[in-house]
């Protein structure tokens, strides 16, 4: 059966396995649902509305996007509550934001006085009062303001602007996305959401009034859901996981491969396969043959991977082959669509219709 369905298609190709995206759904969502927190998935993972249509359905409270151009996407698609897990800072992307909030809700995170002013002026001028998060830098040194009095200085200039509305913080805590150690990712979490409810408790000592803390990733939101004060989790990978997440969060299965062909055989247990840079990323390293995990990518070249094989395993011209992604959000942005399979045979095509909507 599982042959059948390989043959039908050409490569290389993006296969969503849709029974264990389903349990992967369902698990998040059961785990939010019993830890009486809410869930907004980041949807930049799968960039697919039908997946996050999904989602809201099995309970998530709406989603995260990284980019204007996505929440463009998925607002078309009915979707009418998103974060900006981010910042917009670009005078003509602020412009499609503020026009999108005339259609649906649209907040944004902050972070520089520049942003929150040039954000007030068109809100202003469209007579839109825009809801925004103020986003504090929880350790990785990215985006976002210095806890404390550093966000206490900016959370003041938002409360002096007409067009703005504060309603709560964001942190991010994506430099723990690669800590294996279990113990060593929980302390570290917890030191970073005190420092985002610590920020919360200072604004909140000086005359505002914020309950709502958003933060997490796929690999630290068992830990961050027991931090008191944390009242939203924005893991996105879990939906589909990938070899580099799975080493750490193996409650969720990998859903999403990339199918492709064995077209040469330049060497004795070595192998060419049509799957290349354009067709897969190797930005969190070399992807993974799915049932054949001792094989080993040696290169990758735009069109081409070439792989050695363990010494009992043969793999003949024309074979088709499974590789796990080691990073399935880059990778699912090489692709218009996956192709899904459901009980072993082929159920459809599904757009991925934010695939590169990052302006």
């Amino acid at each position: 059966m599982e042959k059948n369905w390989k043959d039908k298609i050409s490569t290389p190709a993006l296969i969503l396995n849709y029974d264990i995206m389903e349990k992967n759904i369902e698990f998040m969502a059961n785990f939010a649902k019993d830890n009486n927190i809410d869930l907004r998935p980041h949807v930049k993972t799968h960039k697919c509305p039908k997946i996050a249509q999904m989602q809201l359905k099995a309970g998530a409270i709406g989603i995260c996007v990284a980019r204007i151009g996505e929440a463009e996407i998925f607002a078309q698609n009915g979707i009418d509550d998103i974060l900006i897990a981010n910042q917009v800072v670009d005078l003509n992307q602020i412009k499609r934001l503020i026009d999108l909030n005339k259609k649906c809700l649209v907040r944004v995170c902050v972070d520089s006085e520049k942003n929150i002013l040039d954000l007030n002026r068109i809100a202003t001028q469209n007579g839109i009062t825009l809801e925004v998060l103020l986003e504090v830098d929880v350790g990785l040194g990215r985006n976002g303001v210095k806890s404390g009095e550093h966000a206490l200085e900016l959370a003041n200039l938002i409360k002096k602007q007409k067009g703005l509305k504060l309603v709560g913080l964001q942190g991010y805590e994506g430099h723990l996305i690669s800590v294996k150690d279990s113990e060593m990712r929980k302390k570290l979490t917890e030191s970073c959401m005190n420092l985002l409810i610590g920020t919360r408790d200072l604004l909140n000592d000086n005359g505002f009034d914020i309950n709502y803390l958003t933060a997490s990733n796929t690999v630290t939101y068992m830990f961050s859901v027991n931090c008191k004060g944390i009242t939203e989790i924005q893991p996105g990978t879990y939906v589909f996981n990938d070899e580099h997440h799975y080493k750490i969060v193996d409650e969720f299965e990998i859903a999403t491969t990339v199918l492709g062909t064995i077209s040469n055989i330049p060497g004795k247990r070595f192998y060419t396969t049509d799957v290349g840079l354009k067709a897969i990323t190797n930005d969190n390293g070399n992807p993974i043959f799915k049932n054949f995990p001792k094989s080993k990518i040696k290169i990758m070249t735009e069109e081409h991977s070439i792989f050695r094989s363990t010494p009992n395993t043969n793999f003949k011209i024309g074979q088709k082959i499974e590789i796990n992604p080691t990073h399935i959000c880059t990778t699912v942005n090489l692709y218009d669509f996956f192709t899904v399979i459901k009980d072993g045979e082929i159920i459809g095509r599904w757009d991925i219709l934010a695939r590169g909507k990052n302006y």
